[in-house]
This record gives C-alpha cells, sequence and structure tokens, in this order.
C-alpha cells in the first residue's frame, strides 16, 4: 500500500531560525535538505560570480523542497519563506506560494 503524499508545508526564514506549524521534525528535515540547496546554490553563484541565491528549488519525483528570500537580503539571518510538498510541482507555482508568505 503506497502511502500518501506529503502535504504542502509551509516554512517561515528568520533570524537565523526555520519555524514551521508543520513540527519540529518536518522543520528538522527541511533544515538539512535547505541548508544542503542553498550551500549548492552558493557555491554555484561564487563561480560564476553572482553572489548567493535568493531562490532554489529541488525537485525529486516524490517531493519538491523550495526557499525564496524576501527583499531584505539573502544572509542566514534575512527573512523569506519555504515550502516542502510531496509531488513534483511546477517550479512558478511553488514559487509563487512561497514568496507570497508575509515577511
Amino acid at each position: 500500500m503506497d502511502d500518501a503524499p506529503l502535504p504542502l508545508q509551509l516554512f517561515t526564514l528568520r533570524d537565523g531560525m526555520i519555524v514551521s506549524a508543520a513540527g519540529q521534525d518536518a522543520v528538522d528535515h527541511y533544515a538539512a535538505d535547505f541548508q544542503g540547496l542553498r550551500h549548492f546554490g552558493s557555491k554555484i553563484g561564487q563561480a560564476l560570480d553572482l553572489g548567493d541565491p535568493w531562490t532554489g528549488t529541488l525537485q525529486e519525483d516524490e517531493f519538491t523542497l523550495n526557499f525564496a528570500y524576501f527583499d531584505a537580503g539573502t544572509s542566514s539571518v534575512d527573512p523569506g519563506g519555504g515550502a516542502l510538498v510531496g509531488e513534483a510541482i511546477p517550479l512558478f507555482e511553488l514559487l509563487n506560494r512561497v514568496s507570497t508568505q508575509e515577511a
């Protein structure tokens, strides 16, 4: 029997912390993937002289993970949002949902 896909989970990035109503386990799992994705994006940005990423998306067969920083900047203490959902969905749809969260 297949498990149901993960529902959409939203995360808030603020002051170096990640918080969510989805619970601490969800935050811990998201934080690990977010840090890896952000690190990878930063390495590419450095190599191309573009700086740190303001957004990033990881799509796998069973989930899509996304983050976006709001207008304040891209450091670890700047406000942003993130999402994790248990399906592959279009980038624009997820980015639109994440970037419209309150800062």
